[in-house]
């Protein structure tokens, strides 16, 4: 155990567990309320797998459109959350997400100093939907300078990728792109950009506010005395003691095998969230009498294995232009396509989850994201350039029945499926799937083509890289209510326990509405309970 600020045996109203933006956001709301607040994290680092994001926040109506004269509209936000998840959140969390965001951005910024830029051009994931918006919703937060953090700027989850913005991102498209000295530069300034350019500057507040912060702590149980939730014990038998309640948001349940056979519908066979997220959070809640929900449900992203590592664990690879760009394909074992591969990855990743139930096993598993070489000379795969030797982690071949015969997929099945591709590719169409037709899709694409999510694979070598069902992290978990409070089996609230983020049963349901829409609704709830929790009379 490490203690940053302040003690963790010291008195306190509230108690938050978890370092993430949600569970900070959390603990800045209560301090700001006038409670004495301790936040614990399991890692050496703040931060958790937020630190790792790209740090957007998905809020409807929010300050940065009306600014750029973006129009929105409640009834507008409701219809299509309604839409997105699938009838399965309440209409108290929804409405709390909608009229509550605006003021979580406005208590950020005032309080924290985060500002952000809304990507004007940026579609919700399903614009076609009613009340869907054809960009402003999907925030990004501005560079940071993480030096004002001193000695805590150590505490801060490191990220090995350099600082742009996803404004950037957007606007370079492919990493061939990039400007790499620039960006070389801002690191050894000491700014951050993304997911470390949300946390920071709200892990800076709390401490300057009085927020008691300590690493390298592990909840293990709450403390429930007369009904009531009034504390946590750690792993190694430590006890502290929350008057007013312990707001819980550790994250999911993405790096806990059982947890996972148990609930989720598919693999998780990558993520990119830090190997701390075991569900913790959860099964102390449940033990502490909390009803679960959700728990089939992950953020599902389709992950590449590169050989990266994070915390001594694999960490997979996020393909976005990769997958949606011109001259690709997704395919399985049969040589077949089976979905949009430049659908949103939430969505498209739950058809790697089908299931046979003659050969008794998923039909599009395993699965290759093929590309040929006109790919690799326009825009480069990941860190590999045309020109550079294939790395370990691609499969080349000069054909494609060479290549199907390497990765042991049908080469008649693939042949067939390129074939009828590129015809249809040259066309700027794809009956088959719909690719390009979207905003969507082709927001991702080569916006520069007249074609920006299709192209044939017409030109030698060929080259594949498995793409497996990988995940953000899981979104099922303790049940809660609009004000944030956890509910039980009947509910009713559980006294003293509050939750927000991926240890709820997330607003989301099923959906993804738009980019950030894991830490937008996310931060609105933990808002939401940091002030509810605060607000309870402390005995202590």
């Amino acid at each position: 155990m490490r203690e940053w600020r302040g003690a963790f045996d010291d008195r306190h109203d509230v108690i938050v567990v978890g370092s993430g933006a949600i569970g900070l956001t959390a603990a800045l709301a209560a301090q700001r309320n006038g409670a004495r607040v301790l936040v614990v994290e399991k890692s050496d680092h703040f931060g958790g797998t937020a630190a790792l994001s790209g740090g957007m926040l998905w809020v409807p109506m929010n300050r940065y459109m009306r600014s750029l004269q973006l129009h929105d509209s409640r009834e507008g936000a409701l219809q299509y959350l309604r839409a997105v998840t699938g009838g399965r959140t309440s209409e108290g969390i929804l409405a709390a997400l909608v009229d509550r965001g605006a003021e979580m951005l406005a208590f950020l910024n005032d309080e924290a100093g985060v500002r952000f830029v809304a990507m004007d051009n940026f579609p919700d994931y399903h614009p076609e939907w009613e009340g869907a918006h054809a960009g402003g919703r999907s925030l990004d937060p501005e560079l940071f300078d993480a030096s004002v953090l001193g000695d805590l700027a150590d505490s801060l989850r490191p990220d090995h990728r350099l600082p742009f913005t996803m404004v950037e991102y957007e606007a370079w498209g492919s990493f061939t792109n990039f400007p790499w000295e620039e960006l070389r530069r801002r690191a050894a300034d000491g700014l951050v950009a993304r997911g470390r350019a949300l946390v920071a500057p709200i892990l800076h507040a709390s401490a300057q506010g009085g927020v008691s912060l300590v690493s390298g702590a592990a909840a293990h149980r709450l403390i429930v005395e007369d009904g009531r939730v009034g504390g946590i014990e750690l792993a190694d038998g430590s006890r502290a003691t929350a008057g007013s309640g312990v707001i819980i948001a550790s994250g999911g349940f993405e790096w806990n095998a059982e947890m996972k056979a148990n609930f989720l519908p598919g693999p998780i066979d990558a993520t990119c969230a830090p190997p701390f997220n075991t569900g913790d959070g959860i099964r102390m809640a449940m033990r502490a009498g909390a009803a679960i929900g959700n728990m089939q449900e992950a953020w599902w992203f389709p992950m590449l294995l590169v050989g990266d590592e994070l915390d001594g664990q694999p960490t997979g690879t996020l393909p976005r232009f990769e997958r949606t760009g011109p001259h690709t394909i997704i395919v399985n074992r049969a040589g077949k396509r089976f979905v949009n591969e430049a659908h949103n990855y939430n969505d498209m990743t739950k058809a790697f989850h089908v299931f046979d139930p003659r050969e008794y096993r998923l039909v599009n598993l395993p699965a290759y994201l093929l590309f040929d070489h006109q790919h690799l000379a326009k825009y480069g795969f990941l860190t590999h350039r045309a020109g550079q030797p294939t790395p370990a982690w691609l499969t080349e071949a000069d054909t494609l029945e060479q290549l199907a015969e390497k990765l042991a997929i049908d080469a008649d099945g693939l042949r067939d499926t390129v074939q009828r591709f590129n015809v249809n590719a040259r066309s700027g169409v794809d009956p088959d799937f719909h690719r390009g037709e979207s905003a969507y899709d082709r927001y991702w694409g080569d916006r520069g083509s007249d074609s920006p999510a299709l192209g044939p694979l017409e030109q030698a070598p060929y080259y594949a890289i498995e793409i497996v069902s990988g995940a953000i992290g899981t979104k099922g978990g303790i049940v809660t209510d609009g004000d944030g409070r956890a509910l039980d089996a009947f509910g009713d609230p559980v006294p003293g326990l509050f939750a927000a983020g991926n240890t709820t049963a997330h607003p989301m349901g099923p959906g993804y509405p738009g980019a950030g829409a894991t830490l937008g609704p996310g931060c609105t709830m933990g808002f939401v309970a940091g002030r509810t929790c605060a607000a309870v009379p402390s005995p202590v």
